[in-house]
């Protein structure tokens, strides 16, 4: 019997065509790689997630072209990278397998195949189970059917969970479903080193409670949701919940913890919805706890379970609890109702006031447009962020966001159906160009425009006015506390000018927006007088608000702010600024 030759294998995370500073590893991938591995199939993975290089000129440089299986991870916003790069492969290697995943492919899977010859398979839903099939049926002796050398894969083709195009042209073939892995402590942990165009950077948490900056990981304790939100891409692959052990996840951070010779102390919970069940997230808060009292955690879910749940809070914060990631998406009533996410506005405000009421953080989940959205549903908005506290909370993305009509999700369907168009599954629409009332595009491209030329100088000046107060109250700056060594009072006047600064600068781009929207509610009077079309940078100047202890120009503020910081010892390079592990674009 001739020897087993073992395919090649490479796994790719496609660049979705911008960097993200807030970068982490293909969990999805990592898992199905720990998982061939577990079975004797070693792979090589590849991160280029937020690669702005040329595709092509990435698979060339890392020569994706040498592997006899390439597997993608594709959603919407990295397919045409994906497509780019199996083509190449494809013309420089046609015995290469290449298969597609993910929750793109899994919604447009037949289309894929139609349309894309380099395209030889797709997985759909989970990929574990039938990609071990898929590497299992490449890897026999030479000349003996289905190999890597390109032979007849007729074998592999009824694969459950697979869809092949048909030998000879004959259409497609759609295997059934695979069923959800029903075990997920069955699936070994994701430990898979990817090779990174640009790396990742240390994940971290600044603990107020302790005080300090802690190591932080990353962790996925459970799959799916059972909830159907409109716009979630969960959805695509699938909402049937299961969830591991507590033990399992303990386990997970202990093993990191050895493997990487980091003592993680802050958990992520990248679940899509940790909270699905109370009594099981206090089991694994406990088990951490117990594991190690220092450990801190965080997670996102839905308001109505925060307050279905409320009993179970106070004891997860003690177990280490820090904020919770909460999917609160809007303020009004009509466009919760398009989003499917059967809550009353009045539920949201709810929800926030009782984690406030017991001290546990917020990190906000708001999509501040739809297509279909009217200015007072960003009255409802803003009014509701005012109100609950939200005005000094950073990142400012939330105030930028826009729906995505991702494929396969219900709400791309309403709106092709309303607007009476057929989308193009290659293409995911620009989301602030769908807008049905022009007075809110123009609303969204003015509101866009001071995005541009405002808020990186915003996020710097914030990050250095921050350390600096930091540094004065602590005496680093070299002063008594908030006094100087001739014990006068400039140091504590500096402070609290500075003080007063910084909270105008975490205002600044809450007031411009309600400054446009009441402009907007009048007709862009404020706008049509300077005479500029929308979105262009000079129209913005009517609308700055004045800001800080005597009320001047938001660039003075900035430029005051920056000075502080320097005389303080905390300058820094534009474009540095930092924001929270937990913001969102």
């Amino acid at each position: 019997m001739g020897t087993l030759t073992r395919p090649a294998i490479a796994f790719v995370n496609p660049s979705v065509g911008f960097s993200d500073r807030r970068k982490s590893k293909p969990i999805g991938l990592a898992y199905i790689m720990a998982y061939l591995e577990k079975s004797g199939f070693p792979s090589s993975g590849f991160d280029f997630g937020d690669s702005e290089d040329d595709a092509v000129e990435l698979a060339a440089h890392y020569g994706l072209d040498r592997f006899d299986v390439v597997g993608f991870s594709v959603y919407n916003e990295s397919f045409r990278a994906a497509i780019a790069m199996a083509e190449w492969i494809k013309n420089r290697r046609p015995e290469c397998l290449i298969v597609l995943g993910g929750p793109h492919a899994t919604a447009v899977h037949e289309h894929i195949l139609r349309r894309y010859s380099c395209v030889d398979v797709v997985v759909r839903r989970e990929g574990e189970e039938a990609m071990l099939d898929l590497v299992r049926g490449l890897d026999v002796g030479p000349g003996v059917g289905p190999g890597v050398d390109g032979g007849d894969r007729a074998g592999l083709t009824g694969i459950k969970g697979t869809t092949w195009r048909a030998p000879g042209g004959a259409g497609l073939l759609v295997n059934e479903d695979r069923d959800f892995v029903p075990d997920l402590d069955q699936i070994p942990f994701p430990d898979a080193e990817f090779t990174s165009h640009s790396g990742y950077p240390d994940l971290t948490y600044y603990d107020e409670v302790q005080g300090r900056l802690k190591a932080a990981l990353t962790i996925c304790s459970s799959r799916s949701c059972p909830y159907n939100c409109s716009f979630c891409g969960v959805l695509t692959i699938g909402r049937k919940y299961r969830s591991r052990e507590a033990e399992r996840v303990v386990a997970e951070l202990l093993h990191f913890r050895a493997r990487h010779g980091v003592n993680y102390e802050h958990v992520y919970f990248s679940d899509a919805n940790f909270f699905v069940s109370p009594t099981r997230a206090l089991e694994v808060a406990e088990a951490l706890y117990e594991a190690d009292p220092q450990v801190t955690f965080s997670f996102g879910t839905r308001v109505n379970q925060i307050l279905k749940a409320a009993e179970v809070l106070p004891r997860l914060k003690e177990c280490g609890l820090r904020f919770i990631e909460l999917g609160i998406e809007s303020a009004s009533e009509p466009v919760l109702e398009r989003l499917a996410k059967h809550v009353k506005p009045e539920v949201n405000v709810a929800a926030v006031r009782l984690l406030k009421r017991l001290g546990i953080e917020i990190s906000l989940d708001f999509i501040m447009l739809d297509p279909a959205t009217t200015l007072p549903d960003v009255r409802a908005n803003l009014e509701f962020l005012r109100e609950a506290g939200f005005y000094d909370y950073v990142p400012h993305d939330h105030l930028y966001t826009a729906l995505v009509l991702y494929e396969g999700t219900p709400i791309r369907d309403y709106y092709a159906r309303r607007f009476g168009v057929v989308f193009d599954p290659d293409d995911l629409p620009s989301p602030f160009t769908l807008f049905e009332l022009p007075e809110v595009q123009r609303f969204s491209d003015t509101l866009r425009a001071f995005r541009k030329r405002w808020q990186d100088r915003i996020d710097d000046a914030l990050a250095q006015g921050e350390l600096a107060l930091a540094s004065m109250a602590d005496g680093s700056d070299g002063s008594d506390g908030l006094r100087g060594p001739d014990d006068s009072d400039l140091p504590r006047e500096s402070h609290a000018r500075l003080q007063l600064d910084v909270v105008s600068l975490r205002h600044a781009p809450n007031l411009f927006m309600e400054r446009l929207l009441e402009d907007a509610e009048a007709g862009f009077p404020l706008l049509d007088e300077g005479g500029v079309e929308a979105g262009e940078d000079d129209g913005l100047e009517a609308l700055l608000p004045s800001l800080g202890h005597d009320r001047v120009h938001l660039h003075d503020l900035i430029e005051r702010t920056e000075a502080a910081a320097r005389e303080a010892g905390f300058a820094q390079a534009p474009g540095a600024g930092a924001v929270g592990p937990h913001g969102r674009d």
